[in-house]
């Protein structure tokens, strides 16, 4: 019973907002927003062969859900181009996409946005409709994901076609100082971005990048262009950052090992109160 209760717990903890539906056809007809399994063979081994279709789905690179982010904390935006905007909250601009999902307005399946707001904290400090466009040098644009993150989640916005590649057209930099930087590389790709109505056309593919090794990191830096986009045309639209652990998850709503297992004791000291009281 003891051994019951504490299992059924810490599966509660565990839950997660990005649930895992991962491509596993090298040969999938379906196109997400304009870009098939064979488009992110092409953009990241070179080429659209058969081998490098298989590459893409034996690297687990696609998921065909999208990245649920209620509930959990985004990253905090603590430079902007240079800027130290926790001192500096309403420096630069932030822009706003209009098509919300479960709306029925003007809207619908539109790239229709606003640029020009003041305080690009607000742009880019939540995963919501408003984003911040980072200049394309390092350093310059950083979040604190706020523990020690084995990946970072990447969500942008899309304000103009062609896609897939307006959908990640930036660079990410992962540091633990904010002195030396190492580029980031693509772990995997949720394709339906954030929102599960299909119809929000701005709702971008959602990224995740790590290291590549079993490196941790504090801080992301993300500029647009660099040798890891898919295009570079001037701009990006990053609409928040997350850090995330090993296993895709969310970090910081999920307790340290030590926490769960204070938990733990604790719901089997509460399990033993009632059993003698039962007594």
């Amino acid at each position: 019973m003891k051994k019951k209760i504490v299992a059924v717990s810490l599966a509660l903890l565990s839950t997660s907002a990005a649930q895992a539906a991962l491509l596993t056809d090298p040969d999938d007809a379906r196109s997400w927003q304009g870009a098939s399994v064979g488009t992110f063979a092409g953009l990241y081994y070179g080429s659209n062969t058969l081998a490098n279709r298989q590459a893409v789905i034996a690297n687990n690179l696609l998921d065909d859900s999208n990245f649920d982010a209620t509930g959990y904390a985004a990253a905090t935006l603590k430079k902007f181009n240079g800027v130290d905007v926790v001192a500096n909250p309403l420096f630069g601009a932030y822009g706003t996409s209009f098509d919300q999902p479960g709306v029925s307005d003007g809207n619908d399946s539109t790239y229709n946005y606003t640029f020009g707001s003041a305080g690009a904290a607000v742009g880019g400090n939540a995963i919501d409709q408003h984003w911040i466009q980072t200049d394309n040098t390092i350093g310059n644009s950083v979040w604190d994901l706020g523990f020690q993150a084995s990946k970072a989640a990447v969500f942008n916005s899309i304000d103009h076609t062609p896609l897939p590649l307006e959908a990640i057209e930036s660079t990410v930099y992962l540091s633990n100082d904010m002195i030396t930087w190492t580029q980031a590389v693509t772990e995997r790709v949720w394709l339906e971005g954030i929102y599960s109505d299909t119809s929000v056309l701005w709702d971008g593919f959602v990224y995740a990048v790590g290291t590549g090794t079993a490196d941790t990191f504090r801080y992301a830096s993300i500029v647009w262009g660099g040798p890891g986009a898919l295009q570079a045309d001037g701009d990006n639209e990053i609409n928040g950052v997350m850090g995330l652990r090993d296993n895709f998850q969310p970090g910081p709503s999920l307790p340290e090992p030590a926490s769960l297992a204070l938990f733990g004791l604790g719901l089997l000291g509460l399990y033993a109160a009632r059993r003698r009281s039962a007594v």
